[in-house]
């Protein structure tokens, strides 16, 4: 059943992989036909515009292996980067970053195993006002530009390379 919360929702998968035709299918069940869209990959060249035109970025990984529950997935940064909050995994670099940053909360974390408190997420971050909505862009754009950015960012990586080559 669809969360009545949820009704009006759009849900857009863009690029391809192994679960496309099961997306497909799902996309063309009654309940959500028209509402599910499964696209084809866009050019890297355009897909900042594509994900700035979402209310929000959705990237409820499950927990399947060490490296889905560490990792830090581009649509993360490509979404803070462009000004949309995000709805993730409780996972704890993922808290760390949209929740315990300087700026505020960039977004929402969810039990990825349970539809219901996915739901709760994307309703906590497009259910507000048109000013909380706002913050959270704002937010995350502020974000972007002092911390989540590769000039911000490449100062971090050349000393971890030089710490792990230099020989004591």
């Amino acid at each position: 059943a669809v969360d009545p919360r949820l009704e009006n929702i759009h849900v857009a998968f863009l690029g391809y992989g192994p679960m496309e035709a099961e997306l497909r299918t799902l996309a063309a069940r009654p309940e959500v036909a028209g509402r599910i869209h499964v696209i084809k990959a866009v050019s890297p060249d355009v897909l900042d515009r594509w994900v700035a035109g979402a209310d929000v970025g959705l990237m409820p990984n499950q927990h399947e292996t060490l490296n889905e529950y560490v990792s830090t997935p581009n649509k993360l940064f490509e979404s803070i980067g462009v000004g949309t909050p995000v709805v993730s995994s409780d996972f704890p670099e993922r808290r760390r970053i949209i929740l315990e940053g300087p700026e505020g909360p960039l977004g929402a974390l969810c039990n990825p195993s349970d539809p219901a408190d996915i739901a709760r997420s994307i309703v906590e971050v497009i259910g507000g006002t048109k000013a909380e909505r706002e913050g959270y862009r704002s937010r995350c754009r502020t974000a972007a530009a002092a911390r989540w950015n590769w000039a911000a960012q490449v100062t971090t990586l050349q000393g971890f390379y030089q710490g792990v080559t230099t020989k004591s």
